[in-house]
């Protein structure tokens, strides 16, 4: 009875992210970010100098490293689990719980410090973030300015993991 239960819960853990990345697909749609060029990288220095914030990029790319290593071990757990005996596949599926623990509460204490930071700076951004998202998506900042909340933070979400954002801040620091 434990495989079964295990099988439904990694299932149930499926369709959960499958629901979420359809619901996040739902949120942006019509707004459809292009690949960065080489003019983008003027304003991304630009809101990068009026922040101020090359140590939280460089956190933030550090916790995404981290978040990648950990994902690929919990898949890698979650091979081995389904191919262990009873006891193993309980002791497997506790160490991935653990794991997505950890990661789900990094994220969400990275995002809030972001968060954070980016609301007490607002002011400051607002129109060069907006424009810089408006160029991106193909939007005008005002279309971007009146976006729903939820998708307005996908999309920045949505920039600021572009790997050749990450690339460039690579570069940078």
């Amino acid at each position: 009875m434990t495989n079964k239960l295990t099988d439904e819960q990694i299932k149930a853990a499926e369709l959960k992210k499958a629901e979420k990345n359809t619901k996040i697909k739902e949120r942006l749609l019509g707004y459809k970010m292009r690949e960065l060029q080489a003019d983008d990288i003027f304003k991304i220095i630009e809101i990068v100098n009026i922040l101020n914030v090359a140590d939280l990029v460089t956190e933030f790319l550090k916790q995404q490293d981290a978040a990648k290593i950990k994902s690929q071990k919990m898949q890698g757990l979650s091979v081995i689990a389904s191919q262990s005996d009873d006891n193993k596949k309980e002791s497997l599926t506790d160490q991935i719980k653990t794991i997505q623990q950890d990661i789900s509460s990094q994220s969400f204490e990275y995002v809030s410090k972001a968060a954070k930071f980016v609301l007490v700076h607002s002011a400051e951004i607002k129109t060069e973030l907006n424009g810089l998202l408006a160029d991106l998506t193909g939007k005008t900042p005002e279309e971007i300015g009146k976006a729903n909340i939820v998708t307005y933070s996908l999309l920045v979400k949505d920039f600021f993991v572009k790997p050749e954002l990450r690339e460039v801040f690579e570069l940078l620091s």
